[in-house]
């Protein structure tokens, strides 16, 4: 459907008129209240007989104030800024809002709201007789929205008094007004704009205009360059190069380069999760950058990297997706209807109750793809979507994404390498390598400006002599005509206001169960969990010798063998916890994960296995050894010991969470976790006599703590040598070591529970930092 220009207008009356700037076959269009000067005739007394132009060049609109009385106020989301024939001409994108009045009467004022459009808007409205308007998903408000982003009772415009004001009801993704976005009670004015979502709402004095229109987003980006360093002394290097382009809405769009060429790199600045470069990106109209915020349930993005639980089927696994994306007031019924028609729409209905694992790898592309558009978002990128898949896999899904560009409204972005199926794209951009544009248009386009039938020749033309490529493609496209709105800056590079309110308290729960999904679901790594312990314990029976417990060696011996046995069961339980997760953590991130709901539900239910695995080590071992001795506290070694050893466990278990949370994948995490061991051992204070620096380090051991513990509880000073048997003579020094009172456990207790601690804040903070590396 062709592209038109349009331009809504709402007089002070709140009477609604649509312009088609292309039908007049000008340039230059006036408007005004003159009839016989103007093109485009406003009847209302706050517009001038002249009030400005628009120029129209190629596909770009600009709109220029001509000295009027009122003049035209450009509204860009942080502030009114007035046009006037001296500032000249700003270029119009998808969304812009022009509004003429006078400001110190904002109950009178004229709105224009230039839309680049495939067929016409349809607009609705709701009457405010009846002093209040409920708007959101349910469908008892008086304005409904289906977009599941949208809270079920999302705000509210009621009457009080004689005017109108506007509420934001707790909603998941909150209300904007005029770009703001609203805590609190707001008072309205005329014309104003509210905005839910992709969703817009204009306010007069006496009824609500929306368009429930379903469209993709347009992308304008400008003069991006991204400038990288990599190593220390080395020269900054661009890695993208000075690129403008322009993507509209409901575009299937394929990024396609050679290797380097800054494929990857210019689709993580256009989706604004990479905001370090220079220049300007705009989605219909909006800074994306400073108000990603509030943008940013509307984007979805699927990355390289699988973000998929194996463990779960293709249902569980989009149930917790969709938990987490959609509002906290969102029904069950409501997520599985979402799940069925997301399924549907890419054909995976009848794998519903797979296991992801079993899945091909076309499938779980497809599957990927599913858990972003449990979103419903508007603007959809997939960074190598089509990679490892066999030729008529990559056409089905190529297929699949072009139909949901169409069917589904969305404006999808994909980085590829392969072009046999390109042709089913609207638009194919070429990027050079160094980072440069060297081509952006339709893909029969492509062929007749690199003068060739085959796309893959267009990799070797462009390997030969990029820099020429891409200066032929901006003279050729004119792309000095692609400069920045002027007047479009926010007043700050920082978003207005974090919109989303979801509850720490209720992702924790839905990320604690999905933890325990995954834990049940993977039965072999659940049975060694369970078993480990049980081993280790007969072992430890095997080792020991007669006198444990009675004499002071074999005792001390035995229980430094069950502090490190403790120590790593619990780095086994977590070193590969949440590194094997990370593409899916840095996903979910940026879909306003909350890192502590995250780490707090992989700790807690490390505290209810490392409780039953202490619980399984200390009492078998005691029962295979047979010795019953009288602790601290209690009658028997048993509670104190599995105290001791619980805590060891768990402390062991949020060192490994910590490394879990730094290395990029499992296998560099094995490799560190007998490092980590050796050091408890040397560290201990029972292999060695410790001093200086070797006495300060083993301070932050846990091997050190759990050691004195153990020993503490079970008297290791009262003990015999073996020799006293021979020479009764003989006697041992007690050691501060192994004070037997209560005070010297607890405060041996607190210092491992607060190591435990420190850790799992410090894993929270590395997991930040990882989770916004794009690398």
């Amino acid at each position: 459907m062709e592209m038109t220009h349009n331009l809504t207008i709402i007089d002070s009356q709140g009477t609604i008129t649509e312009y088609n700037l292309g039908e007049h076959g000008k340039e230059n269009l006036v408007v005004g209240r003159n009839s016989n000067v103007c093109d485009i005739v406003i009847p209302d007394e706050m517009v001038s007989k002249c009030q400005g132009d628009f120029y129209i060049s190629g596909d770009k609109v600009y709109y220029r104030d001509n000295d009027s009385s009122n003049g035209t106020y450009l509204e860009n989301y942080s502030e009114r800024i007035l046009l006037n024939k001296a500032y000249g001409y700003v270029e119009l994108v998808n969304n812009t809002i022009l509004k003429i009045g006078n400001l110190k009467n904002p109950d009178y004022m004229v709105l224009l709201i230039y839309n680049e459009l495939q067929g016409e808007n349809t607009w609705y409205y709701s009457e405010l007789d009846q002093g209040s308007v409920t708007i959101g998903r349910g469908k008892g408000n008086s304005v409904q929205f289906s977009n599941p982003g949208v809270s079920r009772n999302h705000c509210i415009i009621e009457k009080r008094g004689e005017h109108f004001y506007l509420s934001d009801l707790g909603s998941a993704n909150g209300t904007l007004l005029n770009g703001f976005v609203i805590n609190g009670v707001t008072p309205l004015y005329d014309k104003d704009v509210i905005q839910i979502l992709d969703q817009q709402i204009i306010y007069t004095r006496n009824a609500i205009f929306y368009l429930n229109r379903q469209e993709g987003l347009g992308i304008k980006a400008l003069q991006l360059t991204k400038v990288v360093k990599n190593g220390r002394g080395s020269q900054p290097k661009a890695i993208i190069n000075d690129v403008s382009l322009e993507i509209k809405p409901n575009e299937f769009v394929a990024i396609v380069g050679g290797s380097g060429a800054g494929k990857s790199s210019i689709m993580n600045l256009i989706s604004g999760f990479d905001k370090e470069f220079e220049g300007k990106v705009y989605v219909n109209g909006t800074n994306l950058i400073s108000r990603f915020q509030e943008l940013k349930s509307l984007i979805g993005f699927v990355p390289q990297e699988e973000i998929l639980y194996e463990n779960l089927t293709l249902y569980k696994m989009l149930y917790y997706a969709a938990k987490l994306k959609m509002p906290d007031d969102t029904s069950t019924e409501e997520i599985e209807e979402r799940i069925d028609l997301v399924l549907e729409t890419i054909n995976m209905t009848i794998h519903k109750d797979t296991c992801i694992r079993k899945l091909s790898g076309g499938q779980k592309k497809r599957a990927s793809i599913a858990v972003e558009l449990l979103a419903d978002p508007k603007l959809f990128f997939l960074d190598e979507p089509t990679s490892g898949l066999d030729p008529g896999t990559e056409k089905k899904l190529m297929e699949t994404l072009s139909a949901l560009s169409k069917s589904q409204n969305k404006t999808i972005i994909m980085v590829t390498h392969t072009t046999q199926n390109i042709d089913l794209c609207d638009r194919v951009i070429f990027m050079g390598s160094g980072g440069r544009l060297c081509f952006s248009g339709t893909p029969m386009e492509a062929r007749t400006f690199f003068k060739t039938s085959d796309f893959v020749d267009i990799y070797n033309i462009l390997e030969e002599n990029t820099d020429g490529w891409a200066e032929y493609f901006a003279q050729s496209q004119n792309q000095a005509d692609l400069t920045e709105i002027r007047g479009g800056e926010e007043s700050s590079g920082k978003s207005q206001g974090k919109t989303r309110k979801n509850s720490g308290l209720r992702q924790y729960g839905i990320l604690f169960t999905r933890s325990m999904d995954l834990l049940f679901q993977d039965k072999a790594r659940l049975m060694l969990l369970v078993l480990q312990p049980i081993i280790i314990a007969i072992l430890l029976k095997v080792v020991s010798e007669k006198d444990v417990f009675s004499i002071y060696e074999p005792t001390k011996s035995i229980l430094f063998a069950l502090c490190c046995s403790g120590i790593w069961i619990g780095i086994f339980n977590s070193i590969q916890e949440v590194c094997k997760e990370r593409a899916m953590v840095r996903r979910e991130y940026m879909g306003n994960l909350r890192l502590p709901a995250y780490v707090g539900a992989k700790f807690s239910l490390l505290v209810i296995l490392c409780l039953i695995q202490a619980l399984l080590l200390t009492c078998i071992f005691l029962l295979l050894v047979g010795k019953n001795k009288e602790g601290i506290f209690f009658d028997n070694l048993f509670v104190e010991m599995s105290l001791t050893m619980w805590i060891t466990v768990l402390t062991a278990s949020a060192i490994g969470l910590l490394v879990s949370s730094m290395v990029r994948n499992a296998d560099k995490a094995m490799v560190i976790a007998p490092f980590i061991l050796i050091v408890q051992l040397i560290f201990s204070g029972i292999l060695f006599k410790l001093k200086g620096v070797g006495d300060i380090i083993s301070k932050i051991t846990i091997s050190r703590w759990a050691v004195e513990d153990l020993g503490s509880i079970a008297n290791l000073n009262k003990m015999d040598l073996k020799m006293q048997k021979d020479f009764p003579m003989l006697t041992h020094k007690a050691e501060k070591f192994f004070e037997h009172t209560a005070k010297h456990l607890v405060v041996n207790w607190s210092v491992l529970i607060g190591m435990a601690l420190v850790c799992v804040v410090l894993s929270m903070i590395v997991l930040r930092r990882v989770s916004k590396d794009r690398r």
